[in-house]
């Protein structure tokens, strides 16, 4: 069994599928926060870019680091091919280091949930929270479990990029509330010219409720809630957190 993450070239078209309001959203808060020309943006586990070239484009000054050493070969091949520039680097979202100051940090679709551990997750935090300038943003988006709604066990989508297609099928197989472990497989169906595979990945996520998502951010009083947003990345319409959502776009201040 592959871990989709050592196929950066099917990963990256297949998590390029509808992210436009996703990308509007980070391109107008981090504007509309920052009182630079061009802002520093940094984004942990940026994987591909794919969020990161478009920022680019519009003008932020962007870095980005990662874990998996094929995603960011992948990468720096698209900068260069695309004559962009970025601060690309290897280091985990855990203890990673910055010798700069960003205006903003985002972290979205869930990879706050790739640490696993309270711990871990804390620590990221801190790091997020040094790694800011004063009334710096990090956007912070993740699914929580809802008390209301049915949990979505199988969610799938068709990406096309040229002449290559690809079908994702996610589906959870695992759900342990008490280890707040989510098990979850990936199955990427690829079609390229005449050439059909398949690849299946497994991997766990750390789950959170709202009281548990609260809980570790009043640990850390250093990054205050201003605004939170639901999946529809809507600016102009934040909402408030209850005991039915089941998804959250989180606006965190460093004070």
């Amino acid at each position: 069994m592959i871990n989709w993450y050592d196929l950066p070239a099917y990963y990256d078209v297949s998590f390029s599928y509808e992210m436009s309001d996703e990308l509007a959203f980070l391109k107008n808060v981090f504007k509309k926060y920052s009182n630079s020309s061009q802002p520093k943006l940094l984004e942990p586990a940026c994987g591909t870019g794919r969020l990161m070239i478009p920022l680019i484009r519009e003008g932020f000054d962007c870095s980005g680091f990662d874990l998996n050493r094929n995603a960011l070969l992948y990468l720096e091949e698209k900068l260069n091919r695309n004559q962009l520039h970025a601060n690309v680097f290897y280091d985990d979202m855990i203890n990673f280091t910055t010798h700069r100051k960003y205006d903003g940090i985002y972290c979205t679709v869930d990879t706050f949930r790739h640490l696993l551990t309270e711990k871990e997750a804390r620590q990221h935090l801190l790091g997020v929270s040094k790694a800011l300038k004063k009334n710096g943003i990090y956007v912070l988006g993740l699914h929580l479990l809802s008390k209301e709604k049915k949990i979505d066990r199988l969610t799938r989508w068709t990406a096309r990029r040229g002449r290559l297609t690809i079908k994702t099928i996610m589906s959870m197989i695992k759900l342990d509330k008490n280890k707040r472990r989510e098990t979850l497989e990936v199955e990427l169906k690829i079609k390229a010219k005449e050439r059909n595979n398949s690849y299946t990945s497994v991997y766990q996520l750390r789950t959170y409720t709202l009281f548990q998502l609260m809980k570790i951010l009043k640990s850390l009083p250093e990054l205050e809630i201003i605004s939170v947003y639901d999946e529809y990345y809507d600016l102009s319409n934040p909402i408030m957190l209850d005991s039915g959502s089941d998804y959250a776009v989180l606006l965190l201040r460093k004070k």
